[in-house]
């Protein structure tokens, strides 16, 4: 199927699939789905009509200032709809030099990275108007040929310039609740928390704190929830750690400052003990995630996400493992400062049959993940603060 499929009154359906799809990370779209050219860079992964975003997905929206224009970005890989917004950019690029707007057509131009080899290669240009004109305006600012479409147009089409065919990732197992193992896997997608999903999840991983199982005991619920899961997880190795007896371990600390507001924080300290006995304060909790995460091959379903905004969304997530009695706060005594650890009563629990099967032998991979990006977070931080001490010595 080639662009002519999204013309008319398809063209805002297909939009608005795009836009659920870079969203919500699901999407059922019989138009996409018959896309061999967008299917071909990898972008999603189709299943019938169904569509699931692939981490390409993501990255490709994180190249560019505004989420909403991945939408022309993708549309723009169409072979149809490139040709006509190629000769366009070539067009005004040309306009640029005949007027002498020396600065525009440099600054341009540098926008342009890879995709200027692809413009060298254009021979018909003018600023006629495209038959997509109803699909620009659905996606752009304004249509193609105008000129208030192209900054937005120079972007997105630099953005996939020399973006080469790519098999689609291959299709992850079903998520079962009680086998971490099927959730945490290379490639998935994670949404950011909220207290309830707007749309239902199948194939990413829900955001939601409620909603799905919420009643009955912690230990369901939090199988039943990602983000109830991956941050008891996060005191489940805490605590494991400190098991060991060996010197070494990891604290989720809260700022003076910050206590009035235990119940939400809006920002977790972490502090990583090495076993060679060094303390180091290596920043927030939402960093750790994210380090977390990446090392897992787990992707968040957002923008340019950064660990000041997930800082401030993970006290969403603390306040529901508080009130279910997952995590609990323990205030400043005998020189531990005030911080969050795993509730007693959740322990226990995980250390019976179904706690022990997710959190301790199928939860494995996502425990290691979480140490592993602790103690190497630690030596960084030690690693700069030795070479800084070096430089002013």
């Amino acid at each position: 199927m080639n662009a002519d499929a999204l013309q008319g009154r398809a063209a805002n359906r297909t939009v608005e699939d795009l836009r659920r799809l870079l969203m919500q990370g699901e999407a059922h779209s019989p138009t996409l789905a018959e896309m061999d050219s967008l299917t071909a860079k990898g972008l999603w992964i189709t299943a019938g009509k169904q569509l699931t975003a692939s981490p390409a997905l993501v990255s490709l929206g994180n190249q560019l200032p505004r989420a909403d224009e991945a939408i022309p970005a993708i549309i723009g890989l169409l072979p149809d709809i490139r040709a006509e917004w190629l000769r366009i950019v070539r067009a005004r690029l040309a306009e640029m030099g005949e007027r002498q707007d020396l600065k525009a057509l440099i600054e341009a131009i540098n926008a342009s990275g890879a995709l200027a080899a692809e413009l060298l290669t254009v021979g018909n240009t003018s600023l006629a108007a495209t038959p997509f004109g109803d699909l620009e305006r659905a996606t752009l600012p304004a249509a193609a040929h105008e000129a208030a479409a192209f900054p937005v147009l120079l972007r997105t089409l630099a953005a996939t310039a020399a973006m080469p065919p790519t098999p689609p990732p291959p299709q992850l197992p079903q998520i079962v609740a009680d086998d971490p193992g099927t959730a945490w896997r290379r490639g998935r997608l994670l949404r950011l928390p909220e207290t309830a999903d707007t749309e239902a999840a199948t194939a990413v991983l829900s955001g939601a704190l409620e909603g799905r199982n919420s009643e009955g005991d912690a230990m369901h619920w939090a199988l039943d929830h990602p983000w109830a899961f991956l941050l008891a997880q996060f005191s489940f190795t805490k605590e494991a750690w400190e098991a060991e007896r060996v010197s070494g371990g990891i604290n989720f600390e809260l700022e003076s400052a910050h206590l009035p507001l235990l119940e939400q924080p809006p920002r977790v300290e972490v502090v990583v003990t090495l076993p060679s006995g060094e303390e180091i304060r290596c920043g927030s909790l939402g960093e750790l995630v994210l380090r977390t995460l990446a090392q897992l091959g787990v992707v968040l379903l957002a923008h340019r996400i950064d660990a000041a905004t997930l800082d401030d969304k993970l006290g969403l997530v603390i306040g529901a493992l508080l009130r279910r009695d997952v995590w609990r706060f323990e205030h400043a005594t005998g020189g531990r400062r005030p911080g969050y650890a795993i509730h007693p009563a959740f322990s226990d629990a995980c250390y019976r049959a179904l706690g022990s099967r997710a959190f301790y032998r199928l939860g494995a991979g996502v425990t290691a993940a979480i140490r592993g990006s602790a103690e190497s977070w630690a030596r960084e931080r030690m690693a700069r603060a030795g070479a800084a001490a070096e430089e002013t010595a």
